[in-house]
Protein backbone atom coordinates (compact mmCIF):
# COMPACT_ATOMS: atom_id res chain seq x y z
CA UNK A 1 0.00 0.00 0.00
CA UNK A 2 1.57 3.75 -0.83
CA UNK A 3 1.94 5.81 1.60
CA UNK A 4 -0.34 8.83 1.83
CA UNK A 5 0.63 12.24 0.98
CA UNK A 6 0.34 14.01 3.72
CA UNK A 7 -0.15 12.58 7.76
CA UNK A 8 -1.02 14.15 10.78
CA UNK A 9 0.84 12.15 13.18
CA UNK A 10 -0.01 14.30 16.46
CA UNK A 11 -2.61 17.04 16.81
CA UNK A 12 -3.78 19.43 19.85
CA UNK A 13 -6.81 21.82 20.03
CA UNK A 14 -6.87 24.29 22.90
CA UNK A 15 -9.39 27.78 22.87
CA UNK A 16 -5.83 29.44 22.25
CA UNK A 17 -4.32 27.34 19.30
CA UNK A 18 -4.35 24.42 17.22
CA UNK A 19 -0.91 22.61 16.72
CA UNK A 20 0.18 19.41 14.63
CA UNK A 21 3.03 18.04 13.51
CA UNK A 22 2.58 16.74 9.98
CA UNK A 23 4.79 14.39 7.24
CA UNK A 24 4.29 14.76 3.75
CA UNK A 25 5.33 11.82 2.39
CA UNK A 26 6.21 12.54 -1.67
CA UNK A 27 6.70 15.84 -3.83
CA UNK A 28 4.42 18.49 -5.25
CA UNK A 29 2.28 20.89 -4.54
CA UNK A 30 0.44 20.86 -1.19
CA UNK A 31 -3.24 22.18 -1.02
CA UNK A 32 -2.64 24.29 -3.62
CA UNK A 33 -3.45 28.44 -3.23
CA UNK A 34 -4.92 29.31 -0.05
CA UNK A 35 -4.75 31.06 3.07
CA UNK A 36 -5.58 30.46 7.15
CA UNK A 37 -8.34 31.79 8.85
CA UNK A 38 -5.48 32.26 11.89
CA UNK A 39 -2.08 33.54 11.71
CA UNK A 40 0.48 30.73 12.34
CA UNK A 41 3.90 29.82 13.03
CA UNK A 42 5.31 26.92 10.81
CA UNK A 43 8.74 25.17 12.21
CA UNK A 44 10.27 22.86 9.34
CA UNK A 45 11.74 19.90 11.45
CA UNK A 46 13.16 17.78 8.81
CA UNK A 47 12.90 18.06 4.75
CA UNK A 48 11.88 21.27 3.02
CA UNK A 49 9.64 23.08 0.68
CA UNK A 50 8.86 26.07 -1.72
CA UNK A 51 6.76 28.61 -0.50
CA UNK A 52 4.96 31.05 -3.41
CA UNK A 53 3.62 34.47 -1.34
CA UNK A 54 2.39 37.47 -3.07
CA UNK A 55 5.83 39.08 -1.36
CA UNK A 56 8.16 36.86 -3.32
CA UNK A 57 8.82 33.17 -3.19
CA UNK A 58 11.37 31.21 -0.79
CA UNK A 59 12.74 28.29 0.06
CA UNK A 60 12.05 26.70 3.33
CA UNK A 61 14.28 24.21 5.04
CA UNK A 62 14.95 22.56 8.44
CA UNK A 63 15.38 24.64 11.27
CA UNK A 64 13.68 27.65 9.51
CA UNK A 65 10.36 29.21 12.00
CA UNK A 66 8.02 31.95 9.51
CA UNK A 67 5.18 33.44 10.38
CA UNK A 68 2.20 33.33 8.26
CA UNK A 69 -0.50 36.26 8.57
CA UNK A 70 -4.27 35.43 8.60
CA UNK A 71 -5.32 35.61 5.57
CA UNK A 72 -2.40 35.80 3.95
CA UNK A 73 -2.72 33.52 0.42
CA UNK A 74 0.72 31.46 -0.02
CA UNK A 75 1.69 28.04 -1.94
CA UNK A 76 3.72 25.13 -1.34
CA UNK A 77 5.54 23.01 -3.17
CA UNK A 78 7.49 20.04 -1.43
CA UNK A 79 11.03 19.58 -2.81
CA UNK A 80 11.80 17.06 -0.09
CA UNK A 81 10.44 13.72 0.70
CA UNK A 82 9.72 13.22 3.60
CA UNK A 83 9.50 16.61 4.77
CA UNK A 84 8.29 17.25 8.57
CA UNK A 85 6.97 20.30 10.18
CA UNK A 86 4.83 21.68 13.16
CA UNK A 87 2.35 23.98 12.77
CA UNK A 88 1.33 26.25 15.20
CA UNK A 89 -2.39 28.07 14.30
CA UNK A 90 -3.07 30.65 16.72
CA UNK A 91 -6.53 31.63 17.37
CA UNK A 92 -7.66 35.55 17.92
CA UNK A 93 -8.25 34.57 21.97
CA UNK A 94 -4.80 33.96 22.52
CA UNK A 95 -3.76 37.24 21.53
CA UNK A 96 -6.83 39.62 22.11
CA UNK A 97 -7.31 38.18 26.24
CA UNK A 98 -3.69 38.68 26.94
CA UNK A 99 -3.02 42.33 25.10
CA UNK A 100 -0.59 40.97 22.65
CA UNK A 101 -0.36 42.55 19.46
CA UNK A 102 0.86 40.51 16.85
CA UNK A 103 4.19 42.64 16.29
CA UNK A 104 5.50 41.28 18.89
CA UNK A 105 5.22 37.54 18.11
CA UNK A 106 7.00 38.45 14.69
CA UNK A 107 9.97 40.44 16.45
CA UNK A 108 10.66 37.39 18.74
CA UNK A 109 10.62 35.07 15.88
CA UNK A 110 13.29 37.49 14.23
CA UNK A 111 15.30 38.42 16.60
CA UNK A 112 15.28 36.01 19.19
CA UNK A 113 17.21 32.60 19.02
CA UNK A 114 14.75 31.58 22.00
CA UNK A 115 12.12 31.81 19.62
CA UNK A 116 13.22 27.95 17.82
CA UNK A 117 14.27 26.35 21.01
CA UNK A 118 10.30 26.87 22.53
CA UNK A 119 9.23 25.57 19.49
CA UNK A 120 11.26 22.83 19.97
CA UNK A 121 10.53 22.52 23.24
CA UNK A 122 6.41 22.18 22.18
CA UNK A 123 7.07 19.64 20.27
CA UNK A 124 8.83 17.83 23.02
CA UNK A 125 5.76 18.56 25.01
CA UNK A 126 3.27 17.02 22.38
CA UNK A 127 5.66 14.11 22.04
CA UNK A 128 4.63 13.58 26.45
CA UNK A 129 0.81 13.92 25.57
CA UNK A 130 -0.17 13.40 29.17
CA UNK A 131 -2.31 15.78 31.45
CA UNK A 132 0.32 18.92 31.58
CA UNK A 133 1.30 19.16 27.95
CA UNK A 134 -1.62 21.52 27.53
CA UNK A 135 -0.50 23.87 29.88
CA UNK A 136 3.34 24.07 29.43
CA UNK A 137 2.59 24.21 25.59
CA UNK A 138 0.82 27.41 26.12
CA UNK A 139 3.26 28.23 28.75
CA UNK A 140 5.96 28.24 26.44
CA UNK A 141 3.93 30.09 23.57
CA UNK A 142 3.50 33.19 25.88
CA UNK A 143 7.66 32.74 26.73
CA UNK A 144 7.98 32.43 23.42
CA UNK A 145 5.88 36.24 22.92
CA UNK A 146 7.92 37.90 25.98
CA UNK A 147 11.25 36.98 24.56
CA UNK A 148 10.56 39.89 22.38
CA UNK A 149 9.53 42.30 25.34
CA UNK A 150 13.22 42.83 27.22
CA UNK A 151 15.30 44.47 24.29
CA UNK A 152 12.02 46.65 22.93
CA UNK A 153 10.65 47.86 26.41
CA UNK A 154 12.76 50.82 26.69
CA UNK A 155 14.57 52.98 24.19
CA UNK A 156 17.69 50.86 22.50
CA UNK A 157 20.66 53.01 23.32
CA UNK A 158 23.13 53.25 19.59
CA UNK A 159 25.89 50.65 21.63
CA UNK A 160 23.36 48.16 22.44
CA UNK A 161 22.57 47.73 18.53
CA UNK A 162 26.38 47.68 17.72
CA UNK A 163 26.87 44.94 20.14
CA UNK A 164 23.96 42.80 19.20
CA UNK A 165 25.76 43.02 15.48
CA UNK A 166 28.66 41.97 16.63
CA UNK A 167 27.47 39.17 18.43
CA UNK A 168 25.53 38.39 15.66
CA UNK A 169 28.25 38.43 12.95
CA UNK A 170 30.56 36.73 15.16
CA UNK A 171 28.90 33.86 17.12
CA UNK A 172 31.51 31.09 16.62
CA UNK A 173 34.02 33.02 18.31
CA UNK A 174 35.00 34.14 21.67
CA UNK A 175 34.24 37.54 22.43
CA UNK A 176 35.56 39.69 25.26
CA UNK A 177 34.15 42.60 27.39
CA UNK A 178 37.10 44.38 26.82
CA UNK A 179 36.42 43.83 23.00
CA UNK A 180 32.56 44.99 22.98
CA UNK A 181 33.56 47.67 24.98
CA UNK A 182 36.42 48.93 22.52
CA UNK A 183 34.76 48.74 19.50
CA UNK A 184 31.18 50.44 20.97
CA UNK A 185 33.12 52.76 22.97
CA UNK A 186 30.89 52.09 25.99
CA UNK A 187 32.80 51.50 29.17
CA UNK A 188 32.81 47.50 30.26
CA UNK A 189 30.91 48.78 33.60
CA UNK A 190 28.04 50.38 31.42
CA UNK A 191 27.72 46.88 29.37
CA UNK A 192 27.72 45.18 33.08
CA UNK A 193 25.22 46.63 33.78
CA UNK A 194 22.38 47.24 31.20
CA UNK A 195 23.14 43.94 29.07
CA UNK A 196 20.65 41.79 30.90
CA UNK A 197 17.71 44.54 31.28
CA UNK A 198 18.13 44.53 27.57
CA UNK A 199 18.64 40.83 26.46
CA UNK A 200 17.43 39.19 28.99
CA UNK A 201 20.39 37.71 29.90
CA UNK A 202 24.47 37.26 30.68
CA UNK A 203 26.47 37.85 27.66
CA UNK A 204 28.32 34.16 28.11
CA UNK A 205 24.29 32.94 27.82
CA UNK A 206 23.33 34.76 24.97
CA UNK A 207 26.44 33.66 23.35
CA UNK A 208 25.85 30.35 23.91
CA UNK A 209 22.48 30.77 22.91
CA UNK A 210 23.94 32.20 19.53
CA UNK A 211 25.89 29.06 18.82
CA UNK A 212 23.17 26.70 19.32
CA UNK A 213 20.56 27.94 17.28
CA UNK A 214 23.49 28.34 14.05
CA UNK A 215 24.25 24.64 15.13
CA UNK A 216 20.75 23.61 14.03
CA UNK A 217 21.15 24.45 10.84
CA UNK A 218 24.71 22.87 10.53
CA UNK A 219 22.65 19.95 11.71
CA UNK A 220 20.35 18.95 9.14
CA UNK A 221 21.58 20.90 5.91
CA UNK A 222 25.66 19.22 6.25
CA UNK A 223 26.66 15.64 6.86
CA UNK A 224 29.42 16.84 9.42
CA UNK A 225 29.76 14.74 12.60
CA UNK A 226 28.01 16.51 15.53
CA UNK A 227 31.46 16.41 17.31
CA UNK A 228 32.76 18.61 14.47
CA UNK A 229 30.01 20.43 14.62
CA UNK A 230 30.61 21.50 18.39
CA UNK A 231 34.15 22.34 17.21
CA UNK A 232 32.78 25.10 14.40
CA UNK A 233 30.27 26.20 17.07
CA UNK A 234 33.33 27.05 19.42
CA UNK A 235 31.99 24.44 22.17
CA UNK A 236 34.80 23.21 24.29
CA UNK A 237 33.94 19.89 24.06
CA UNK A 238 31.26 17.39 22.74
CA UNK A 239 29.60 16.93 26.32
CA UNK A 240 30.01 21.27 26.50
CA UNK A 241 27.93 21.26 23.24
CA UNK A 242 25.58 18.30 24.15
CA UNK A 243 24.69 20.13 27.53
CA UNK A 244 23.97 23.29 26.50
CA UNK A 245 21.88 22.01 22.91
CA UNK A 246 19.71 19.75 25.49
CA UNK A 247 19.60 22.66 27.96
CA UNK A 248 18.04 25.02 25.17
CA UNK A 249 15.74 23.04 23.04
CA UNK A 250 14.77 19.56 25.67
CA UNK A 251 16.81 17.46 22.86
CA UNK A 252 20.12 16.35 22.70
CA UNK A 253 21.85 16.90 18.60
CA UNK A 254 21.60 13.36 17.67
CA UNK A 255 17.79 13.36 18.83
CA UNK A 256 17.63 16.63 16.92
CA UNK A 257 19.50 15.20 14.21
CA UNK A 258 17.03 11.88 13.75
CA UNK A 259 13.61 14.14 13.48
Amino acid sequence: MNKPLLVEEITSTTDSFDIRVSTRFGAGNGPGKHEHEHPSLVFILSGGCAEKRQCGNYERRAADLTYLHAGEAHETIFTSIPTRYLSLDIKPTALSENNIREERLINAIHQSPDAKFLILKMYREMLHNDAHSTDSIHMLFYQLICTSQTIHKKKIPAWITIVQEILHDRWNETITLLELSQVSGVNPITISKHFSSFFGCTLGDYLRKQKVERSLSLIKHTATPLTQIAYLCNFSDQSHFIRNFRNYTSLTPKQYQKL
